[in-house]
């Protein structure tokens, strides 16, 4: 903490953002990034206009203090961006290029325009370390899961002379937290940097804004997921036998659409644990990568129960009945030879499995 615990009032023209906030996409967290090009991808957070219209109702809350450290002239606040981006708007509002009517529906409503705020000055990002670390990675004012990855491999540099699940235990006391879940963060976030490494294998609207950085984290809870990849959560470093191109088949998975606008798995907790039986079983795991069905397809095949065959049974009773229904309003049947082959094939299959059941349950079906 700085020796200067007291609160001090700065001019707004004295403060800038952070160009390193965790928070931040790749593209913006650089010296080179301007404030305006930071403060429009800011207002993509549609809680910057309800901060604005409570700053400018009620004037600038000295409780909620920025954070700064001083950098020559300047103050960077490394805690509180979207206050102050909230603040900056407020004054100059021609910064904004979108939001412009409630941008302009705010200021019509309010009356203050706060031109100095309140900040804490600290002598160094150090100094601020701990607190951001538990306020936004297990505090009340969580970020998202990708920026609290990045920010975790941020504090990771200081501690690169520990193993790296020494690491995972330093980082979690330091910020109140597990170290198991510390760990799978810091592996996911190295699995992001070698998809984004890789322009994110150049799948369609697939970019840092879109990806679901959970579904990576969410896997490496699944064994045979993980031994896909090559990842190995107990190594001290994990991704020492990571296979990059069955990482680029599982992104693929995930989000590459099909011509239904479908991805062929969900990162949700039902998919990934279908995916996970799919990867153990060799001939599911075969069928699932050579194929382009779904996860249900392929689970289907490790998943085959008295319930699974008759859901089966029940679709394609279903699907005969509609054909049934509607065959007497059609015409000309195009190919007849066709159909009269394929009918012939599905009462084969009928009286295949009828057998097969019958054989099971000794006991026969009445005709």
């Amino acid at each position: 903490m700085t020796k200067k615990q007291n609160i001090d009032f700065i001019k707004l023209d004295k403060l800038c953002l952070d160009k390193l906030n965790p928070r931040l996409p790749a593209k913006l967290r650089n010296n080179h990034s301007t404030e305006a090009s930071i403060v429009n991808w800011m207002l993509n957070d549609a809680s910057i206009i309800e901060l604005m219209l409570a700053i400018g109702q009620s004037g600038f809350f000295i409780g909620e203090a920025l954070l700064v450290v001083k950098e020559k002239n300047k103050y960077i606040a490394i805690e509180g961006n979207r206050r102050l981006t909230s603040v900056l708007l407020l004054n100059d509002p021609s910064i904004a290029k979108l939001h412009k009517k409630k941008i302009q529906q705010v200021l019509n409503e309010t009356e203050h325009r706060p031109s100095e705020i309140p900040c804490i000055v600290f002598e160094s990002r150090d100094d601020i370390t701990k607190y951001l670390g538990y306020r936004h990675v297990t505090g009340v004012k969580s970020w998202g899961i990708l920026p609290k990855a990045r920010y975790l491999n941020e504090l990771k540099a200081d501690l690169e002379h520990l193993p790296f699940l020494q690491q995972c235990r330093e980082l979690a006391k330091s910020i109140g937290s597990r170290s198991d879940h510390v760990r799978k963060l810091l592996i996911a976030y190295e699995l992001y940097e070698i998809i984004s490494d890789n322009g994110f294998y150049k799948i369609k609207d697939l970019d840092e804004s879109t990806i679901f950085f959970n579904y990576y984290a969410d896997s490496l809870s699944r064994d045979s997921i993980r031994n896909f990849i090559g990842v190995d959560i107990k190594l001290d470093n994990p991704l020492e036998n990571i296979d990059y191109s069955k990482l680029e088949e599982l992104t693929r998975w995930f989000f590459e659409k099909n011509s239904q606008n479908k991805s062929r798995v969900l990162g949700d907790s039902k998919h990934l644990g279908m995916l996970d039986a799919v990867l153990e079983n060799d001939e599911a795991k075969e069928y699932f990568r050579t194929g382009s069905g779904s996860i249900f397809d392929a689970y289907q095949i490790v998943s085959v129960s008295s319930d699974s065959f008759n859901y089966e049974i029940e679709m394609s009773l279903a699907g005969l009945r509609r054909a049934q229904n509607i065959i007497h309003k059609v015409e000309q049947h195009h190919n007849p030879d066709a159909i009269k082959t394929k009918l012939k094939e599905i009462f084969t299959l009928s009286k295949n499995m009828k057998s097969i059941v019958e054989n099971s349950e000794n006991e026969g079906w009445d005709d």
